[in-house]
């Protein structure tokens, strides 16, 4: 009799703790943009939405770095969010390209990356709650550096910084106590916040081209 299922702890204790599709708290994984498309909102605010998809298959949707605000000037903190996902990743140019549902940028599609998530509650225009994710900071999904610590030659500091302020609070704060446009990223990273997954070493399927 062949067995159809062999134990794994590690698994097992994921289910424990909140498995399931989506990701729903603050955290720190590894995994893959899944897509990166080009949008537009309707205040006229241009960025690159991220589908992202973990590595144990949970998502995280409507990622988006504006890079332009509704006046067309330059968003400094998006568009260096959009270098540093560049640099993490070994890409070196985006470009637009027609996907199934609008403009993507393909050179991100299945690319692995590590980044910091933290969960954001709001008030939906119904009276509702609900939640997203602010990107706090990318990393190396190799090493788990950023790119200015790579660059520094410094340890992996940011993800430890992130895991640890992360796990004071995973489900983020209440919706009335939330300061609004949270977005961050660069500099010292103890001025942000923080969480981390790092699970088990990446495997060779996520080793090809990721830089550092």
């Amino acid at each position: 009799m062949s067995a159809v299922f062999q134990y794994n702890e590690e698994k097992a204790v994921a289910a424990d703790s909140g498995g399931g599709e989506y990701i729903t708290e603050s955290c720190v994984v590894r995994g893959f943009i899944e897509q990166a498309k080009w949008m537009e909102a309707n205040s006229g605010a241009k960025g690159l939405e991220l589908t992202f998809e973990s590595e144990n298959g949970q998502k995280a949707n409507y990622l988006t770095l504006y890079y332009q605000k509704r006046d067309g000037s330059q968003n400094e903190v998006g568009h260096q969010q959009i270098q540093s996902l560049m640099g993490c990743t070994g890409v070196q140019s985006l470009t637009q390209a027609q996907g199934k549902d609008g403009l993507i940028a393909p050179e991100l599609t299945r690319k692995p990356v590590q980044v910091a998530l933290e969960r954001e509650n709001y008030i939906k225009g119904n009276g509702e709650e609900g939640f997203r994710f602010q990107i706090k900071c990318f990393m190396s999904a190799r090493s788990g550096l950023t790119i200015a610590e790579h660059k520094a030659g410094k340890q992996a500091e940011s993800a430890g910084y992130w895991a640890e302020r992360f796990a004071k609070n995973p489900k983020g704060a209440p919706p009335k106590q939330q300061a609004q446009n949270s977005q961050s990223y660069g500099g010292d990273p103890r001025q942000q916040s923080d969480s981390f997954s790092y699970g088990a070493p990446v495997g060779d399927h996520m080793d090809d081209e990721i830089p550092f």
